[in-house]
């Protein structure tokens, strides 16, 4: 192990000894004069000259009258046009119906009705119920289809679940 330390030594003061050493440097010489910057005002020689423009420079202005026009245009609103008006459908209504459940407890079932559905007050919402559990359905309204199920899914997806229906409106 020493001889390989020793060789290694050897080798980096090596390098390092040429490395630090000066090496000749070569200078040229020119063979041709430079020649003097002139300017235009001193003929002489010295540094370059200051660039004057040939140009003139003028500004003008430029004021518009205002004209009077002859006669002002009165415009009166158009009816509006009658024929373009669209014809449009209302959406299919749906049934949307309270399942009655013995399981569930009236205080959970209205609190989320009212909860749920928009336009049910806490009173509709415990006749419902009533109505639910006497004859085993109630009806709550028509919707859209849409907002139908989405009530629906809302009165499904509670704990303990709320079973709700949504039918069409044409049966």
């Amino acid at each position: 192990m020493a001889p390989l330390q020793i060789l290694l030594c050897t080798l980096a003061l090596a390098t390092t000894a040429t490395a630090f050493t000066t090496a000749p440097v070569r200078q040229f010489q020119r063979t041709q004069q430079l020649s003097p910057l002139f300017s235009d005002k001193d003929k002489g020689g010295g540094g370059s000259a200051i660039a004057i423009p040939k140009t003139k420079q003028t500004t003008t202005t430029v004021q518009k009258q205002k004209q009077k026009s002859g006669q002002k245009k009165k415009f009166k609103p158009s009816e509006p046009d009658l024929r373009s008006e669209e014809d449009f459908e209302d959406a299919p209504m749906f049934r949307l119906y309270l399942l009655g459940d013995e399981g569930d407890s009236q205080e959970h079932v209205v609190t989320r009705v009212f909860e749920v559905v928009e336009d049910c007050s806490e009173d509709d919402a415990a006749t419902l119920f009533k109505s639910a559990t006497q004859t085993g359905e109630a009806f709550m309204g028509k919707y859209p289809r849409e907002i139908a199920e989405v009530y629906a899914e809302q009165l499904t997806r509670s704990d303990p679940i709320i079973y709700a229906d949504v039918r069409d409106d044409a049966n």
